[in-house]
């Protein structure tokens, strides 16, 4: 479908950004406040599970702030992480994030702290969450099973929602975004020194559409969701506070749509209903240098398929019921002034039910885990340039048995700016009850495969294990004036590596009826390891604005030890020729290059700003794409090895501008915006289905 945009359309956008700024006072006080922000020393608390400065804390944590929400036309998580160097969104059918070179079943997602539950083929969909109530994202790269156990072996992406400020607040606000989601937000909070309350709520949709390509028509069906997001905290007394919260979500959709799996092209008619509910009760006490923390949280997740073809014995109907208790307790102690011990617990129940995890044997069986966790910490600062942590946990769990997941960070500063920092550590990921235990039958027109697990078939999946190493160098929030500019100056480059054994590998136990039937096994060892650079500069001018530039570039090699060793032995080859190491381009599913470049503007007192991004993502292997087969038998693999097996690599340009207006008392009480997304129209919907082409937005919200 070509997409035109109208000269009047691109004039009344940069008339929108050109107008005049609400007359406030411009002087080189206020604009080194507004370079501040950019620079300002935040507090994180993902990477060590307690409260400590970015700029200190042992563990790297990247961190996405509420400004680059706010002038943007990010919707939900997948948007804003896809603009994040190192981050790649994933899945044909559901929005994951690849990090580190790991798929998105290695990345555990946190809502303030708490994990989400909703995994399908191993993929949490962050298009479920809003941004509209984020304060800020961390983002931990590489293994932190340490602290968060399983799932935690590529890393940790938390979502830290807003708190509410002192007395009566609230916000409405709505965009709408074509061929896109459209939303409505609201928000209300109350705040004293006792009490924090505050509520919110959306509601999202997108109409059906179609997209026109070379290769046929796109059908994309239908959807609406909503969320509802509940939190309060009582301080009791001096050092007890109990919290609480409560999160509602659900979609449905519904129409008929294209999916492309496993390289099979599959026409589905029918709908889709998700909820998810999530709820947590906890305290906190502190004593002197003694702090405890204990949690209860449970959720659980429901899924719901319609489809107008029967999936085998199951019929139309396909569901998924999956539930989680968790107890949770941490203890905290300060030895000395600058050290702090921690130790805590944890008990994890799940269970997962639905036709697709049915038992015909043992009619109502749910499969379950059920874990028993203790952990500890020493974070230690032993004087003004070094500070390092030490942690450890143990898991103990019904199925895969008991795994110990240590690692050490350490952070170096000999100077102001200067950081240099370091870890290493172990992951460990227990195998998922889709890799044990699922039995599925794809029957939609242009498919036809089952899908059995591993136990399903007698076979004992063992954990996957990694051994990581991160190094990095980091030049920070260094501000200076050059004449009438102040100018802020970030850069930093990142080396990582991943050695991981026994993971968990998808394929072809053997074909029944005409139909494949897949599995899972151990049997991979693969590493990934790769260089991240990234650069960030806002020069201020007291009477013309701040100008920032951002920018990232990942260097990625991804490589299965198995074909390296087939070609070394001679064992690796297609019908025409060995395979050299030379033929071999690594795994499927990742981007040797990719980066991101923002160019943002910021007038004098912050009342509007408009901002240029662009995020470049290269070439990448799609195995439904392979050509010649089996290249390597022992075990069989599928390789990347030619030039016709990969999908071409796409840059993405998108820009927007906001303006902000006082009302009454209330500095930028209400703000509008719109911009173009995705301006150089690629789509590509049989590989890369997010990509519908261009996009226009407008959007507006009001604070009271």
């Amino acid at each position: 479908m070509k997409i035109s945009i109208r000269p009047s359309t691109l004039l009344l956008f940069l008339l929108f950004c050109s107008l005049p700024a609400v007359a406030q006072r411009r002087d080189s006080t206020r604009v080194r406040d507004s370079i501040r922000t950019y620079a300002k020393e935040g507090i994180v608390v993902t990477g060590t599970r307690n409260e400590v400065r970015v700029k200190d804390s042992p563990v790297r944590v990247e961190v996405i702030g509420k400004e680059r929400i706010r002038t943007t036309a990010m919707v939900t998580l997948a948007d804003l992480l896809k603009e994040q160097t190192g981050l790649l969104m994933q899945g044909n059918v559901r929005t994951g994030v690849q990090m580190n070179g790991l798929g998105p079943d290695y990345t555990m997602i946190l809502i303030d702290g708490q994990p989400m539950v909703g995994r399908v083929a191993g993929v949490l969909d962050l298009s479920r969450v809003s941004v509209g109530n984020i304060e800020r994202v961390e983002i931990v790269k590489g293994p932190m099973s340490s602290m968060y156990g399983s799932e935690a072996l590529a890393g940790v992406i938390n979502v830290i929602t807003k708190r509410p400020n002192d007395g009566y607040g609230g916000r409405v606000s709505s965009q709408y975004l074509y061929h896109g989601q459209s939303e409505i937000q609201a928000e209300g909070t109350y705040g004293s020194a006792t009490t924090e309350l505050s509520a919110f709520a959306n509601y999202k949709n997108s109409p059906s559409f179609t997209i026109s390509t070379t290769s046929g028509e796109w059908p994309y069906s239908s959807f609406e969701d909503g969320t509802l997001h509940l939190k309060g905290l009582w301080t009791v007394a001096k050092g007890l506070k109990i919290k609480g919260s409560a999160r509602a979500f659900g979609t449905h959709t519904r129409g008929t749509f294209v999916e492309s799996v496993l390289g099979q092209i599959a026409t589905n008619t029918g709908s889709v209903a998700q909820y998810d509910l999530s709820g947590t009760a906890g305290v906190e006490y502190t004593s002197g240098k003694a702090h405890l923390l204990a949690n209860a949280y449970a959720t659980m997740y429901n899924e719901r398929y319609n489809f107008d073809v029967p999936q085998g014995e199951r019929g139309t109907v396909d569901d998924l019921l999956r539930r989680t208790a968790r107890l949770y307790t941490q203890y905290d102690l300060l030895m000395g002034v600058n050290d702090r011990m921690t130790i805590g617990g944890e008990f994890l129940y799940e269970d997962i039910g639905g036709s697709r995890y049915y038992d015909s044997l043992t009619p109502g069986y749910k499969p379950f885990y059920r874990t028993y966790v203790a952990f500890t910490q020493w974070e230690g600062l032993p004087n003004d340039w070094i500070s390092y942590v030490v942690s450890a946990r143990l898991d103990d769990n019904n199925v895969y048995g008991t795994a110990i997941s240590p690692r050490f960070s350490v952070l170096l500063k000999p100077g102001e700016h200067l950081r240099f920092s370091g870890s290493i550590g172990t992951g460990f990921k227990a195998p998922d009850f889709r890799q044990n235990f699922i039995e599925f039958s794809n029957r939609l027109p242009g498919a036809g495969y089952d899908l059995i697990g591993a136990a399903r078939l007698g076979v004992q999946l063992q954990p996957e294990r990694s051994l990581s190493y991160d190094l990095g160098l980091r030049y920070e929030d260094a501000v200076f004036d050059v004449d009438d500019a102040h100018v802020l100056m970030n850069a930093e480059v990142r080396a990582f590596r991943n050695d991981l054994h026994n993971l968990i590998e998808y394929y072809l136990y053997g074909s029944f009826d005409g139909r494949n039937v897949y599995s899972y096994r151990n049997l991979a060892r693969v590493y990934t390891q790769g260089l991240e650079v990234n650069l960030r500069t806002v020069v201020a001018f007291d009477e013309v604005g701040s100008f920032g530039f951002s920018g990232g570039y990942q260097l990625l090699d991804a490589m299965d030890k198995e074909v390296l060793d087939a070609i070394d032995n001679g064992q690796a080859g297609t019908i025409d020729k060995p395979l050299t190491r030379d033929d071999y381009h690594g795994l499927w599913g990742r981007s040797r290059h990719s980066g991101n470049l923002r160019l943002q503007y910021d007038s004098p007192d912050r009342v509007w700003s408009a901002n240029v991004r662009f995020q470049f993502i290269g070439k990448y292997g799609d195995e439904s794409l392979d050509k010649n087969g089996i290249v390597i038998s022992d075990p069989p693999r599928r390789v990347l090895d030619r030039d016709d097996e990969f999908v071409e690599g796409y840059t993405v340009m998108n820009v927007a501008c906001t303006r902000s207006f006082t009302v009454g008392e209330i500095e930028n009480a209400l703000t509008v915006g719109a911009g173009l997304n995705n301006i150089l129209n690629v789509s590509n919907p049989q590989y890369i289905p997010g990509l519908v082409g261009r996009q226009f937005f407008v959007q507006a919200g009001y604070r009271f």
